[in-house]
């Protein structure tokens, strides 16, 4: 029997209309929200399935770089060799350091390597500290000179960068030189005052803090100084920057790195020479190269001082994981024995 719909005479519908066009209303409606809810509860399911992934992918990023520094670390404990030059295993490595496949992604371990004419290559492998100059245990002119070789500062303004890091670093409130250095009265004079610390570096970018530095020269001198080891530089690993701040002459320095390349003038090959104890460094060169009595002297002297040596016992190990575009790097400082001094993560 068909339902009939039955109008009043005003020509309203029934109540029994009504009722029935509220409830597909009502139907509508009810779906239509279901279908905005699915939608919502899709994308937040959406987001947190990305999300999980994107933790996922953190986590093994995190890994990876982890598993370089491992590597680096397994390649410094397999030397057992008396000194350390750039010729050895850890130092330039492509085959062990380079592209290292691990899961679902890879890590590189590599470092910047500044050649004889000051370039920068980037070779894969680890770099030993005691190429760099130590500003916390280096003398004033050592300091000077790198500012003066480096970032190419006149003299005066080096003399007073290198005065105001060792008044930085030191334990009294005396200036290093008259004019141009700084201590308490200096920086607690600034707009946002500060004392002198009186301590060593902890941090490289504490020398944002010292008078007369800025974001442009710390730029260019942080790859070449370090907060680690007694302050004897490697002659096996130096590069021309650092031995030039030692007091060392341009024509000395070509005999040493001409040396250290061997017969195919390339760094960090197989017949690389080395130096190996410091106490026969003149001797080894003497066998090569003729030296003058001032050449003779300055190597004598830097030996004798503590300055000069050949060997390495803190080591930086930089290693960045990828998966595909996502990217960890990790950067610490180990000693020779494995044990980490310093880890930071990017």
């Amino acid at each position: 029997m068909k339902e009939k719909i039955i109008h009043s005479q005003s020509g309203s519908i029934s109540p029994w209309g009504r009722s029935k066009a509220s409830i597909l209303l009502f139907t509508l409606w009810a779906l239509f929200l279901l279908a905005v809810f699915g939608v919502y509860l899709g994308r937040g399911v959406r987001q947190r399935i990305e999300l999980v992934k994107s933790i996922t992918t953190r986590r093994n990023l995190y890994c990876i770089a982890e598993a370089g520094i491992q590597k680096g670390i397994f390649e410094l404990m397999k030397d057992q060799t008396v000194y350390d030059a750039l010729g050895e295993e850890w130092s330039n490595n492509p085959a062990e350091f380079q592209d290292i496949k691990v899961g679902l992604g890879k890590f590189n371990v590599g470092y910047d390597y500044y050649n004889k004419e000051g370039e920068e290559e980037f070779w894969f492998g680890i770099a030993d500290e005691e190429r760099k100059i130590n500003i916390n245990t280096s003398s004033r002119l050592i300091i000077q000179k790198l500012f003066e070789v480096v970032t190419g500062v006149d003299e005066t303004k080096a003399q007073e960068l290198a005065a105001s890091i060792v008044d930085w670093r030191d334990k009294d409130s005396f200036l290093s030189i008259p004019i141009g250095s700084a201590e308490d009265m200096y920086y607690n004079s600034r707009e946002e005052p500060y004392d002198s610390k009186d301590a060593e570096f902890q941090v490289y970018e504490e020398l944002l803090l010292v008078k007369g530095m800025d974001k442009e020269l710390y730029d260019k001198i942080k790859r070449f100084i370090t907060l680690y080891g007694n302050g004897v530089i490697n002659i096996n690993t130096a590069s021309h920057y650092v031995l030039l701040a030692l007091g060392i002459d341009e024509i000395l320095i070509d005999k040493i790195i001409a040396y250290r390349e061997g017969d195919d003038e390339m760094p960090g090959t197989a017949d690389d020479n080395i130096f190996d104890i410091s106490s026969n460094i003149v001797a080894t060169l003497s066998q090569s190269y003729s030296l003058s009595p001032s050449e003779v002297s300055t190597l004598s002297n830097l030996v004798s001082g503590g300055v000069l040596g050949t060997n390495s016992y803190n080591f930086m190990i930089d290693s960045t994981a990828t998966i595909g575009a996502m990217k960890k790097e990790i950067v610490c400082v180990v000693n020779r024995e494995g044990k980490v001094i310093s880890w930071r993560e990017q």
